[in-house]
């Protein structure tokens, strides 16, 4: 390992959280993506594969000895489907996305924590405008999910202050990405760039900075907190 500060991204094969993992690496870090596939990025970006739902798949890759130190760990595995009546809820495609967006992060957190106090480590959880509001688009099962990832972060800000590790989350809307072109008409993405008061949907330079500045060492106080990056589309203040 280098004298870099080293950044694990879990789920960064692709959209924000392969965003984040170059953007990262252009700002000088060692980044390290780890997902279930081969991410189409550049080739100085190390990977390894992990299944986030498979307890020893998560163990496996935080016991690999080319694994010495975490300065910092973003969680970026997300999993979703679209919104449907409530009595059409379906138990085994509820547990597919909890598994993901939440038991998935209890997993890496159990396994990553001793580097994260070695280090004196940061954490980001890559949340959503769904736990502020709710989904538009997706279903109630990301919803739900995506809001316990909130009580997560205060629950372990709380529980992890006494080893100087801070743990953080955002809650970016919806980003434009090759899979909201897949997932959204023509006509739907543009009633989208409508309903934000800015104008537009986010892009991932948008979203990069304030996850580098929460991972980063110029963040030195802020810990069980959530930024919100949604144009103006929900306010908090």
């Amino acid at each position: 390992m280098s004298d870099k500060r080293h950044i694990v991204v879990i789920g960064g094969t692709s959209g924000l959280g392969l965003a984040s993992a170059e953007y990262l690496l252009n700002q000088g870090y060692d980044v390290t993506v780890v997902g279930r596939k081969l991410p189409k990025a550049r080739a100085d970006l190390s990977f390894y594969k992990m299944d986030v739902t498979d307890e020893e798949s998560v163990k496996s890759f935080f016991c690999k000895d080319e694994i010495s130190r975490i300065d910092g760990l973003i969680y970026s595995a997300g999993k979703s489907i679209g919104r449907k009546p409530i009595n059409e809820f379906s138990n085994l495609e509820y547990i597919k996305i909890h598994d993901v967006n939440l038991l998935g992060a209890l997993f890496v957190f159990k396994y990553c924590y001793e580097y994260l106090k070695q280090s004196k480590g940061k954490v980001v959880i890559i949340n959503s405008i769904a736990a502020r509001t709710y989904s538009e688009f997706s279903g109630i099962e990301y919803t739900i999910t995506k809001s316990a990832l909130s009580g997560l972060v205060r629950h372990l800000s709380a529980d992890w202050s006494k080893d100087s590790i801070l743990i953080n989350t955002i809650f970016p809307s919806m980003i434009e990405t090759s899979m909201l072109e897949e997932r959204l008409s023509s006509e739907e993405i543009k009633k989208l760039h409508e309903s934000i008061p800015i104008g537009r949907i986010a892009k991932t330079k948008d979203i990069v900075g304030a996850i580098e500045f929460l991972i980063s060492d110029k963040n030195t106080y802020i810990t069980g907190s959530g930024i919100d990056l949604n144009g103006g589309k929900f306010l908090s203040s």
